[in-house]
């Protein structure tokens, strides 16, 4: 099928397929889904900026689908959401100068491929160490939340107390700096904490060229304690915001097909009913250890590529690092379907054998 604007053929099967893989793990992971949108249309012959923009144009698109599926779960907090957008569009702007002044030295392929693989490694790794340490862990009681490695260091930042502490406005009565997340189950929490995790996602997303969600939904769980439901929702609203100033720039510059971009976006609002309704069956624990392998392919992946690019007698790994890239999400599409649905029988049986 031909895409005019982009001006090139593409089975229209495997961009259903691309929409599903992004659909659905979209909705149980709460990510944009950018470097598996844009490797994956690189994969079929899209010329890089359409890739890039057509790309962007997705992310924003998926996130708002899979963000109102959430947020009709409850798994939104806009509380949380505002004060992180806040933090992240100065953080964007600041990493956008750090990407030109490399560009213009000539280092940009030399450094952010490099801390792209640095970040996922260290993610992933850190996600499958702490579904293993949990898993030894007893069960908590109803009502203390999840159980995860880093309990100590969620409660001292949500005990936080960080200056100042009201702010007054000519006219107006004093406001407190501290806000209750009842959505999150947090009492109370500086509002400079999610404010900061803004900025220093934000910086992240600008400067790898995402939108940040891959870093997003960990922090919020493992450093804020939030519950996991709850972060991926939030996480999507939060990639909505700031994928939405890259999306409009590409879109100008006509570096968008959107034939191509409905045609992703209708087989992703399928995958995310799939992936969205699996957050109601699956344990927050084996959501993060899928997620943790998902993250650790991406990272495996973009080094294959590296090194594919560096050593002469590895180019072999540079024509088989992007299917790498699609094949580890597409198997944890099936593997998260297939556990959706034994666990919904699972939990069938009791009623089904009553009399």
């Amino acid at each position: 099928m031909l895409f005019p604007n982009a001006d090139v053929v593409v089975n229209p099967v495997l961009l259903v397929l691309l929409g599903v893989i992004v659909g659905t793990l979209g909705g149980f992971f709460g990510v944009g889904g950018g470097f598996l949108i844009t490797g994956g249309l690189l994969v079929f012959g899209v010329p890089e900026i359409y890739a890039i923009g057509t790309g962007l144009t997705l992310i924003m698109g998926s996130s708002i689908i899979n963000m109102l599926k959430h947020r009709g779960l409850g798994n939104v907090d806009f509380k949380l959401g505002i004060p992180m957008v806040v933090g992240a569009m100065p953080a964007v702007f600041l990493a956008e100068s750090l990407n030109s002044a490399l560009e213009s030295a000539g280092q940009v392929g030399n450094v952010i491929p490099y801390v792209y693989v640095v970040v996922l490694l260290l993610l992933g790794s850190f996600l499958v160490y702490d579904y293993i340490k949990t898993r030894r862990s007893p069960a908590p009681e109803a009502g203390q939340g999840e159980t995860v490695s880093t309990a100590g260091l969620t409660q001292r930042v949500q005990s936080l107390r960080i200056p100042p502490h009201s702010i007054r406005l000519p006219g107006l009565p004093a406001y407190s700096t501290y806000l209750s997340l009842k959505v999150s189950g947090i009492e109370s929490i500086s509002v400079f904490v999610p404010i900061l995790v803004g900025f220093g996602i934000g910086f992240f997303a600008g400067l790898l060229g995402a939108g940040g969600g891959f870093i997003l939904m960990p922090v919020l769980v493992f450093v804020v304690g939030i519950p996991t439901t709850v972060a991926i929702g939030t996480d999507l609203f939060q990639v909505i915001i700031t994928g939405s100033w890259g999306t409009l720039l590409y879109s100008l510059s006509n570096s968008v097909d959107p034939l191509m971009a409905l045609i992703i976006l209708a087989a992703a609002s399928v995958g995310s009913q799939i992936g969205t309704t699996a957050t109601r069956f699956l344990d927050s624990g084996r959501i993060r250890i899928l997620y943790g392998i998902t993250v650790l392919s991406g990272a495996l992946a973009i080094g294959m590529g590296q090194l594919g690019k560096a050593v002469d007698g590895l180019a072999f790994l540079g024509r088989i690092d992007d299917w790498v890239l699609l094949g580890v999400p597409g198997l944890m599409c099936v593997i998260i379907t297939v556990l959706m649905v034994m666990e919904a029988v699972r939990r069938r049986q009791p009623v089904s054998e009553s009399p």
